[in-house]
């Protein structure tokens, strides 16, 4: 069997697979007119809508009713309506969408009707069917919106960092190996039958508890990697972090 290789730092940073969308890039264009930050909030936006819907059906909304105020939202803050009003979760693109959303929801309940969805924006389509499936965990448990909202922000969080691990390891060798040890990442965070799976992947047990060891480091990696995109603070990431932690639980 080939050498397992951890990919390089260089590799790490020239992975073309997956773009970076900066939440601190967006609050800096403020209500500028930048197609990159319009693009990169939408990419946010595309990323993370889930959590709000897991938030708008623990909060008593029905499927449609859901899917109508998320995308309603949404295209509000596609407009930017909401990202430079001065507030302090704004450093912090979790903390300012279940806050924004809030409001929203409030809104739309004074108002009693559906908002315009604004301005010619084009918002994120979703799918009603898809987003239960999605949120299903979400809403089979008894959660508070809020803790709905942080669950399926950590599974997201989490959901995303896995894709891009699983593109790091696209050539045939290392594709069946992120396979064989995927289970070791999202489940248990043991390897079982080691013996067994080194044989069938012709390596050696000790071989591939690096392997497994690498992956596990590279998948942590790639979370911290996808928090700190929706920060504007660096300084913020452990706090962030510990919160996702939290929130799993």
């Amino acid at each position: 069997m080939a050498e397992y290789d951890e990919p390089s730092i260089a590799e790490r940073t020239a992975h073309g697979v997956f773009e970076t969308t900066r939440w601190s890039e967006i609050l800096l264009a403020g209500r500028g007119k930048s197609e990159d930050a319009d693009l990169a909030l939408a990419r946010l936006c595309e990323t993370y809508w889930p959590p709000l819907y897991a938030f708008a059906r623990r909060d008593g909304l029905d499927r449609h009713a859901a899917q109508d105020a998320v995308q309603g939202f949404l295209a509000r803050i596609l407009a930017r309506d909401d990202i430079t009003r001065a507030a302090p979760e704004r450093g912090r693109f979790r903390s300012f969408l279940v806050a924004s959303f809030k409001n929203f929801l409030a809104s739309l309940a004074r108002a009693d009707h559906a908002q315009k969805r604004g301005g010619g924006v084009q918002a994120i389509t979703i799918d009603e069917g898809s987003a239960e499936g999605l949120c299903a965990p979400e809403l089979i448990e008894s959660l508070t919106p809020d803790r709905a909202f942080d669950r399926q922000w950590a599974r997201t969080v989490m959901s995303r960092a896995l894709e891009r691990l699983r593109a790091e390891h696209t050539a045939p060798q290392p594709a069946r190996i992120f396979a064989a040890l995927q289970p070791a990442l999202t489940e248990s965070g043991r390897l079982t039958n080691a013996e067994a799976l080194a044989a069938e992947l012709g390596t050696t047990p000790g071989a591939l508890a690096t392997a497994a060891t690498r992956l596990r480091r590279r998948y942590r990696d790639l979370i911290e990697d996808e928090v700190a995109q929706t920060l504007d603070d660096r300084a913020d990431l452990a706090g962030e972090l510990q919160a996702l932690r939290a929130a799993w639980l």
